[in-house]
């Protein structure tokens, strides 16, 4: 059971919706995810890197697995918590967000998962926020197919079954957004790259965290 008293922010989105830009931007407000040893490789699909943890990403890939579900249908979010086996989501370290007074962290799995990672207590409701990454969903969908590593968790390997994944995925987030009582921030992908000033300055005052310096840097990573 997780025991860690400080605030947190999961991050939720499908694949390719722009997660990764919206932790690197809280990233740069003050939000931890982490040690860099711990997170995905950058790649050229994500040259700036993922800010996303393997050992979550591992987790979640056979906790969706243990409930009979693969990666690109993985079932909805309450499924998941009774027909899987919660005890794989134990496995993971996050025992740095103790020494963080506000830590982040992100896998687009978490759109089916985050019901079953609070019912595992890994994940306290009571102190954590949800920042909700939306994109048009035919983008996430072809630049999805595009990238080979999540191309191939597609059955059949097609741009209709990229599209079935994203719908699911962003269903399943709304799911949580709607259905966990927890405060939520819903950034859209497009009005981040249109109006990254206005878009950056909300989403700081929604974390509670970033100085005047911080948050000008951040919108900075848009230029």
């Amino acid at each position: 059971m997780s025991t860690i008293k400080t605030d947190g922010i999961v991050v939720l989105g499908p694949f390719r919706s722009g997660t990764s830009l919206a932790c690197r931007i809280l990233s740069g407000l003050g939000v931890d995810f982490g040690p860099e040893e711990a997170m995905l490789e950058p790649d050229p699909f994500n040259p700036q890197g993922y800010l996303q943890r393997a050992d979550v990403r591992l987790a979640n890939n056979l906790f969706i697995r243990s409930a009979g579900c693969t990666v690109a249908g993985p079932g909805d979010p309450e499924r998941l918590a009774r027909s899987g086996d919660l005890s794989i989501l134990t496995r993971p370290d996050l025992g740095w967000r103790a020494g963080s007074p506000q830590w982040g962290i992100k896998d687009p799995r978490l759109c089916a998962t985050l019901l079953s990672w609070l019912s595992a207590g890994m994940l306290d409701s009571t102190r954590i926020r949800i920042v909700l990454v939306c994109r048009r969903q035919e983008e996430s969908a072809r630049s999805m197919f595009a990238m080979p590593e999540l191309s191939r968790l597609l059955h059949p390997r097609t741009l209709v079954s990229a599209r079935k994944t994203i719908a699911q995925y962003a269903g399943y987030a709304a799911w949580h957004a709607k259905h966990l009582g927890l405060p939520v921030f819903m950034l859209s992908f497009e009005e981040l790259l249109a109006h990254p000033a206005e878009q950056v300055r909300r989403l700081a005052a929604f974390a509670g965290c970033g100085n005047g310096r911080e948050i000008e840097a951040s919108i900075a990573l848009m230029a």
